[in-house]
Formats: structure tokens, sequence, C-alpha cells
């Protein structure tokens, strides 16, 4: 997983979510009530968690990106929002997966006490620091689709694009370093250099007609912000817990995120 990086403006202490934190509270008394008693998680439970984790970012995503737009598209909000619900799948998947992790020891099925304890700072983990966190990504990702969308209607006007860093101490060092570039709104450097950059990412861009850059920085991005939504119809470039799932976790989640939706 990649959010153990330095954020612009993310607080890594426990965030309280909002007024849903009851519903989740529930939902996940049941889940990891019945994990550990059948070993198993039920389909309506694990919808039932996808489902929540869907509506949370999809909400978010509204935010940004609506029917309201003076340059709303229909089918890129469908594509991703679908994306959304894939991306909602493997965090359900690889969750779970690690509170089945957590059901034995040694080979021995640990008791109740040790496992909830376990689970409660597994949940503490997926569903309040790293929930908030792709929360805040995905309203970041839904703004910059609009402001990319009104780009293109004025790139008659303004053909290029000022990459704009805040340049404070929380700024990160590759951010700075592309402070200032132009390029051409066309240029493929903005295909997977769009922002946000990294979680947490405060960084802009600026439509401009000034004259655009000699030489491009070679900037290395993580492969879920190597991305431009607008162009892609993905929020996440990637599925970021995909690497730490096996081939069956990863098939089970594509399979759900298929299935799930209704």
């Amino acid at each position: 997983m990649y959010y153990r990086s330095q954020c612009c403006d993310v607080d890594h202490n426990v965030i309280q979510l909002d007024k849903q934190d009851d519903i989740l509270s529930r939902l996940l008394e049941v889940y990891f009530r019945q994990l550990f008693d059948d070993r198993n998680v039920s389909e309506a439970n694990k919808k039932a968690l996808w489902g929540y984790y869907n509506t949370y970012f999809s909400e978010g995503f509204e935010l940004g990106y609506n029917g309201e737009s003076e340059f709303y598209d229909a089918d890129l909000a469908k594509a991703l929002k679908d994306d959304i619900a894939t991306f909602s799948a493997f965090k359900e998947t690889s969750f779970r997966t690690q509170l089945e992790e957590a059901l034995t020891l040694d080979g021995a099925v640990v008791p109740w006490s040790e496992f909830n304890k376990k689970a409660a700072e597994l949940n503490v983990e997926y569903n309040q620091r790293w929930l908030k966190t792709e929360y805040h990504h995905t309203v970041a990702t839904a703004n910059s689709v609009e402001q990319w969308k009104g780009f293109e209607a004025d790139a008659d006007l303004y053909p290029n694009l000022r990459y704009n860093a805040v340049n404070d101490a929380r700024t990160r060092e590759k951010h700075k370093e592309l402070d200032g570039l132009i390029l051409p709104m066309n240029h493929a450097f903005w295909k997977t250099h769009n922002v946000p950059l990294d979680w947490g990412c405060r960084c802009s861009l600026e439509q401009t007609d000034e004259e655009p850059a000699a030489l491009v920085p070679e900037i290395a991005i993580k492969g879920v912000f190597k991305d431009n939504a607008a162009l892609s119809g993905k929020v996440f470039g990637e599925m970021p817990y995909e690497s730490t799932m096996t081939t069956e976790q990863v098939k089970e989640a594509e399979t759900n995120a298929k299935n799930f939706p209704v």
C-alpha cells in the first residue's frame, strides 16, 4: 500500500468519520462476528460492506463532478463511477482477507478476544485512516475532471497548462520541481501527471497562453496517480490494494465488482 508516504495535508492521527460512522460500525460488528463464528462472510455481508464503500466514494465524487456541471459528460461519469465500484470491491476483498489471516496463529484458531483486537486494529487502518484518504482523493480527482473539461472548452484561447505547487513546508520535493512547468494541453505529460499527483496533493493546473517549456522533467509517479481521470475514465490509475493480493483474490474482487452493482 502507498498510504504511509508523506502527504501534503492529510492528518495521520486516527480520523473520526462523519455521521455514517454508526452505520459502518454496526455493519462491521456483524461482519466480524460472522467471520469468526462461520470462518466465512456471506455474500450479503460482502455486498453490504462493498455498498458502503461504493456509496461513500460515489457521494464524494458527486461533490466534484455531477450533472449540474456545464461540462458534464454522462459516459465519462459512468466510467469513473464504475472504477469506484471496482476499487470498492478490491477494498472489501483486501480487508476481508486480512481479517481471515487474523483468525489463526501458528495453525490454531485464536480466541474471540484476540481476533476482535486485531480486527479493531485493521478497522482503524482500512476504515478510518485509509478510507478518509481515499475519499479525499476521490473528491480531488472529481474536481480535476471538472477542471479538465473546462480546459478543453477553452483550449483554442489557452492551449497550454502550467503546473502550480503550493511551495510550503508540506509540499513534496518532486512537486516543487514541477512548479511553473508549462506544456501544451495535448502533451503526453498530462496523461500521466495530472493533479492530484499523490495522496493529499494540493497542487493545481492553470490554463495559459504563455510559451511552453523546451524540456520536460522526469518525475516518477506512483501507479495509482499515473493517470488523468478525464482522459482515462479511471479515478484510480491502478488498484492500490492489488499489490498485496493473490491472483485468486484479485479475480474475486474483479468478479464482485461486476456482480455487486444493482
